[in-house]
């Protein structure tokens, strides 16, 4: 059920080096806790996203995921697995910064930025830094990534 009002709004610092959140098959469902669980689950999204595990990513994003890069280009579910799935370059680091989570009912709205440091044959795409928002839903009670917008690129260190 969607609430008018947010549950919960947590304003989150990153946990650099965390491999602690839970998988989304195992998540909790009580009330205040939700916006640490999501907050959790996009640490654990940005890691897989660095390892290249897409199966784990297969496992959180819902049916109709829609992944929007900051240039505008859109990927849908299948090609933004795939093109995770075939990449070839080293991604060191996804930082979160600016973390915030939105609780409502079933919906969760996550913002921030990430701060992304990868190997790339372009030295604009080789560290830069954008900001976002996610969309998930819990559904049989498992959150599920539904959207990621990528808005107002930046390029260089934080």
């Amino acid at each position: 059920m969607l609430s008018a009002e947010p549950t919960r709004v947590v304003p989150l610092l990153p946990r650099h080096g965390s491999h602690a959140a839970p998988h989304a098959s195992a998540q909790k469902t009580a009330g205040s806790s939700d916006s640490a669980v999501v907050a959790a689950l996009e640490r654990r999204i940005e890691q897989a996203t660095i390892r290249g595990d897409v199966a784990y990513l297969d496992s959180v994003y819902a049916p109709s995921f829609r992944f929007k890069h900051s240039t505008g280009a859109i990927e849908e579910r299948g090609p933004r697995l795939a093109a995770l799935r075939a990449r070839r370059d080293t991604v060191f680091a996804r930082d979160l910064d600016s973390l915030e989570v939105e609780v409502h009912g079933d919906i969760a709205l996550t913002t921030g930025r990430i701060h992304v440091r990868q190997q790339s044959s372009d030295p604009r795409w080789r560290e830069y830094t954008i900001r976002y928002a996610r969309v998930y839903v819990r559904r049989a009670g498992r959150w599920q990534l539904l959207t990621h917008h990528s808005t107002g690129e930046s390029f260089g260190p934080l």
